[in-house]
């Protein structure tokens, strides 16, 4: 199963898999959160609410699947907060997806530190794979993580 970062849905939606387009993909991603096969932490749907656009208001007529975190989760994403240099807006909820996927043993899912074809970013072992990595965290694309979760569109 999956964590959801914010990247995973940004990009997904603007880039990869816009709904006018992929509308099955995006009706696929709700069933799965509401089956508890992809989690996202609340602090995402904090930063998705930053951007306020149509991801936003998708993400609101689902609020209630964003997930609240766990004591175990908060403590973790407190130690994971140190790895992470000169933290921004958006990687506000970078260690609760880190956290989130360590105490569940699932997956991350981000498009983070990789360009638009997929090559890493020069600084990629500063980016969530990166620390993924580093912690033996699996971490994946959004059509990767649409292929471990049997979606076929």
């Amino acid at each position: 199963m999956f964590v959801f970062d914010t990247s995973a849905y940004l990009n997904g939606w603007h880039d990869h898999l816009p709904p006018a387009t992929f509308s099955s993909v995006w009706d696929f991603i709700a069933a799965e959160m509401a089956a508890g096969r992809i989690i996202t932490p609340r602090e995402v749907f904090t930063e998705l609410e930053r951007k306020d656009d149509e991801v936003t208001q998708w993400a609101r007529e689902r609020r209630d699947q964003f997930v609240e975190p766990s004591e175990d989760v908060q403590r973790l994403a407190g130690q994971i907060y140190a790895l992470f240099p000169n933290p921004g807006v958006r990687d506000d909820a970078d260690p609760f997806v880190i956290a989130e996927t360590q105490v569940r043993g699932f997956v991350v899912v981000t498009y983070e530190g990789r360009s638009f074809n997929g090559v890493p970013h020069r600084r990629w072992d500063k980016t969530m794979p990166g620390i993924c990595r580093h912690l033996n965290v699996g971490c994946a694309t959004l059509p990767e993580a649409l292929t471990g979760l049997g979606g076929s569109f």
